[in-house]
């Protein structure tokens, strides 16, 4: 194989540490974790700024929710992506560098090699023609530099009706309903435009791409399905099946570089090309490449370590960038309404990300989560609602759990994000309490059951009804406390009473394993289900969502104490607990169970709590991936918060303390403080024997955001056997 001298790979490939002199900090993240396991992670392995718009990665067959499987030829490069979900949309605008000139959807796939990945910069070598493609993002646009043999038939195929959703996951049944493409040789550019329905969004959204080349083609062209037409400069149809687009060919001595930049934009190809303008002026790839690698190690620096080993440096600094990917600041390409306020989009969806994302936000990058916040209330004053998804643009009404932006805003504000009108914010919380905990699906509204949720304090037996009441009686919990900070006592009352009726779907009768007492499905009668405790509830099919009785039984993050008290008591709770974390029957790498480790704490058994956090670190967490979807950042902050000693109960002020895995951590807080966490941690040392904030003894598993952000210093002494320290604290009253 031909060996090209790419001087960045060098560079790439003498990274030794993170955070150490003369070291990048993103150079430590290794883009292709999440996306070579086999545990769906379904990371993207293609660079993006963070929050950035673009995001351009190989595309490949069967390649899942992300585009790209690393066992199948590259077909080419889609420009945008949703990382880490269980359900996909975008890869659209296919750019496929090839000797020759195939533009079939399946026939010009290329084995590749040599792949770099870091967060700016991709490279990866096309076998089977012997192109070098390296890639660059800015933040709504992006470079390549593809490296040619001799050859008079080097050529770029762009592909305007490619997706995700249609071609690599035909089952989601995406549908392209137009595309066009066009090329201009005189000026050297592109311009492509897609409008697509299905994935996430469901409902029709438009996407456009400009694109310039810097090197003269001997030929331009357009295409559509097997037809190619020489000299062609536009071609345009309604979605009939077919793809289409354009092509340019050049005749390139040996290692010769022909660059292509490109951005993307939902408001229309005038102004991908303000964009393009505006970011990339020049051709310098370099340039492109120092400045993202500048801005990620200014974003990765915010949380610094010290790790034991070299592989938890790695799989930290990963976490920690997927964790700063979405959702994504489009506040100059905003294609719904005029406004001042910030436009954030691709919420993917607020269910999975307010447990661990957001809060992250909030302790390493206040300025991007006040900017979330403003973005949340200009969406409710134009669409009247904020939904759990909102990706492309588009609101998706169906909501996996709860109203969840509910916890996205009350976690902030009890933390004292600044710059936000927190009386505007609260409009939409109270939106959600006082108008609806009503449910958004279909089969759900014509039964109706999802509207006694209010009257009953429960919601009779339907699709998603037990794990929406207790998502839905959190929710009012998490409400209760902002009504509260902001004097409005009424909702407060009537909240807080409404939180506690989760209890009505406790049955004390249900039995499982020995163990008697968990959540049910309860009838329109009042009667209950009796629904096997063990039995996954599956995606949008049963009274619960993507988990079973066994894990939904212990999430009550807000009432703790009387959950304890219905299991027995606190011995009898651990017990039961540790039981079914050993028989694999409570699920804890999954959002409904990203608490559960967490709810030993409660019944003094911090021991046990540090010792299955670290099981999860330690046994899902490595170089190939993480124990399951990623979900937009939310594994990947689970792993963040974990591995520096501390976790948040979103949506409250506290968080839980646990062994650390580095012997050092510091963070960069909002006031520009930095809080430095040390410990004497091992492969062993999984248990907390003693703690000190500041010099004075800390005895509480517990520790309010307040006394967090103001410390300077938190050491842990850690041991290899079991402590009593922590045990016999409450949690903090708020």
């Amino acid at each position: 194989m031909r060996v090209i001298p790419f001087t960045i790979v060098l560079a790439c490939m003498a990274v030794a540490g993170c955070g150490r002199s003369g070291v990048h900090l993103a150079d430590c993240v290794d883009t292709r974790i999440g996306v070579i396991d086999r545990r769906a992670s379904n990371c993207v392995i293609g660079p993006q700024l963070p929050y950035g718009s673009i995001n351009p990665s190989p595309q490949t067959h069967k390649g899942g929710t992300d585009g790209y499987n690393p066992e199948y030829p590259i077909d080419g490069f889609g420009q945008l992506h949703v990382s880490g979900t269980g359900w996909s949309t975008y890869g659209h605008f296919l750019v496929s560098p090839q000797t020759g000139l195939d533009v079939s959807t399946s026939g010009h796939g290329s084995v590749h090699s040599g792949d770099v990945t870091r967060p700016y910069y991709y490279r990866t070598e096309l076998d089977r023609y012997g192109i070098g493609v390296e890639i660059a993002p800015s933040h709504y646009s992006a470079i390549y530099r593809l490296t040619y043999p001799a050859s008079d038939s080097s050529s770029v195929v762009f592909d305007a009706s490619q997706s995700i959703a249609a071609d690599i996951m035909p089952e989601i049944h995406g549908k392209v309903l137009e595309s066009s493409a066009s090329i201009d040789p005189e000026s050297r550019t592109i311009s492509m435009s897609i409008r697509f329905s299905g994935g996430w969004p469901g409902g029709p959204y438009w996407l456009y791409l400009a694109g310039e080349y810097d090197t003269p083609a001997v030929e331009t062209g357009v295409w559509k399905g097997d037809r190619v037409i020489p000299g062609g400069t536009e071609i345009s149809f309604p979605g009939d099946g077919e793809h289409l687009g354009a092509y340019c060919r050049f005749s390139t001595a040996e290692g010769q570089q022909v660059k292509l930049k490109v951005a993307i934009s939902f408001t229309g190809i005038e102004k991908a090309r303000e964009l393009l303008e505006n970011e990339i002026p020049h051709w310098n790839f370099d340039k492109v490449v120092k400045q993202g690698r500048d801005i990620w190690d200014a974003k990765l620096g915010s949380i610094e370590v010290e790790p034991v080993s070299e592989e938890d440096r790695t799989v930290f600094c990963s976490a920690f960038y997927r964790a700063l990917t979405l959702a994504r600041d489009r506040s100059e390409d905003n294609s719904k309404w005029e406004s001042d306020l910030p436009f954030w989009d691709d919420n993917y969806a607020f269910w999975d990300t307010f447990r661990t994302a957001y809060p992250l936000l909030t302790l390493v990058d206040e300025p991007a989560m006040r900017d979330n916040l403003l973005a949340l209330i200009d969406r409710y004053r134009h669409n009247g609602c904020v939904y759990d998804g909102f990706v492309a643009g588009i609101d998706r009404p169906g909501e996996q759990g709860g109203n969840d932006v509910d916890h996205v805003i009350v976690d902030a504000y009890l933390k004292g994000v600044r710059g936000v009108d927190w009386d505007a914010a609260y409009e939409i919380v109270r939106h959600n309490a006082m108008e609806r905990r009503i449910g958004h699906h279909k089969k759900n509204e014509t039964e109706g059951c999802f509207s006694r949720y209010k009257e009953l304090g429960w919601i009779p037996e339907c699709v998603m009804s037990s794990s929406q009441t207790l998502e839905f009686a959190y929710n009012d919990y998490s409400a209760a406390l902002m009504a509260k900070g902001l004097g409005h006592e009424d909702d407060c009352r009537l909240l807080m009473e409404r939180s506690r009726k989760w209890v009505n779907l406790w049955n004390p009768d249900l039995e499982s394993h020995g163990y008697r007492g968990f959540i049910d499905a309860r009838k329109e009668d009042g009667s209950f289900s009796f629904i096997d405790p063990v039995r996954y509830g599956g995606f949008w099919s049963s009274p619960f969502y993507e988990a079973s009785s066994w894990t939904y039984s212990y999430y009550v993050p807000h009432d703790m104490d009387r959950l304890i008290e219905l299991m027995g008591g606190a011995e009898k709770f651990a017990e039961r607990l540790e039981y079914g974390f050993r028989k694999r029957l409570t699920q804890y790498v999954n959002e409904p169970g990203f608490l559960t480790p967490r709810a030993f704490v409660h019944a003094g058994r911090v021991d046990l709590s540090s010792y299955w956090v670290h099981q999860i670190m330690e046994k899902g967490f490595d170089l190939k991936g993480y124990p399951g979807n990623d979900d937009t950042g939310s594994m990947g902050s689970w792993f963040v918060f974990s591995s520096i000693g501390f976790f948040p109960n979103a949506g409250q002020d506290y968080y839980y303390l646990n062994a650390p895995l580095f012997t050092r951590s510091r963070i960069r807080l909002p006031d520009g403080h930095i809080l430095t966490i040390t410990s004497n941690a091992s492969e062993d040392n999984v248990y907390i024997a003693s703690c000190k904030i500041d010099g004075r003894e800390w005895n509480s598993p517990f520790i309010l955001h307040r006394d967090l952000v103001s410390a300077h210093t938190i050491e842990f002494t850690l041991s290899d056997v079991p402590t009593e320290w922590g045990g016999g604290h409450r949690q903090p009253e708020l």
